[in-house]
């Protein structure tokens, strides 16, 4: 017979010892789950210490790689502005050797440009002086040769005036029609004027008839009288034909 089943049967015997030992086998087994318990309390515990020392080293891993981190990015946004100071630095130097190398080619060639237009200027300012000089040259020439002309023409008239009073008074003897030769005389002297006054014209203007230069020394003589320039006769053809030149230009101005 069981236990149990002794300790149901109304005035058993050892119902009270029975019940001792399963008292006692209750305690044990209370105390068995006790220290179970307690055993499971204490690996709960230590799983507890080893999460939570688990939890404050991945916290601290944590705040080690987050400080990690801002430094490794503090690093190498440092590292990335040095690259970008030294990138701008040698564009700025780069640029600026290009801009100054231009420059200095356009320095050069404006430099260049100056001196060509400045030696041009020179010369084309020494070729206007030596054509004043040539100008005034000639001006002064012209008015001596005016001055001659005049007097040659003044002369050439005064004996032109002459011969035909000598004219007049020789035809009035002989033949008594004094008015009618010193007519003749007048047209004559008038028409050897005109003549000089045209050779003198043709010759400035280049024009024909020929030029003075191309008569005969005989023809300028003759053509002196009208001119009443004195002297005519004893001149040099080169001194006939400026002194006809001078006359001439004298009677148109007057």
């Amino acid at each position: 017979m069981t236990i149990a089943v002794a300790d149901k049967l109304p005035g058993a015997p050892d119902s009270v010892g029975i019940k001792l030992k399963r008292a006692e086998t209750a305690v044990a087994r209370a105390k068995e789950a006790e220290r179970q318990a307690l055993a499971e309390a204490q690996t709960a515990s230590e799983h507890a210490d080893a999460a939570k020392s688990a939890s404050e080293d991945a916290k601290r891993r944590v705040r080690e790689a987050t400080s990690e981190g801002k430094q490794e990015v503090q690093r190498r946004t440092q590292e990335a502005r040095e690259r970008l100071a030294r990138l701008v630095d040698q564009e700025r130097e780069k640029a600026e050797q290009e801009v100054a190398e231009r420059i200095e080619r356009i320095t050069a060639d404006v430099n260049a440009e100056s001196e060509r237009a400045r030696a041009e200027a020179e010369r084309v300012a020494e070729h206007a002086q030596a054509l004043i000089e040539d100008a005034h040259q000639q001006m002064a020439e012209a008015r001596a040769l005016a001055a001659e002309a005049t007097a040659a023409a003044q002369e050439a008239a005064d004996q032109a005036h002459a011969h035909a009073r000598a004219v007049a008074e020789k035809a009035e003897a002989q033949t008594g029609s004094a008015e009618r030769i010193v007519e003749d005389a007048h047209r004559a002297e008038s028409a050897l004027a005109d003549e000089a006054a045209r050779a003198v014209r043709a010759e400035q203007e280049q024009q024909t008839p020929p030029r003075l230069s191309e008569h005969t020394k005989a023809e300028l003589v003759e053509l002196a009288q009208p001119l009443q320039i004195d002297g005519a006769s004893r001149m040099t053809k080169d001194q006939l034909v400026r002194a006809v030149q001078s006359a001439s230009r004298a009677r148109q101005r007057s």
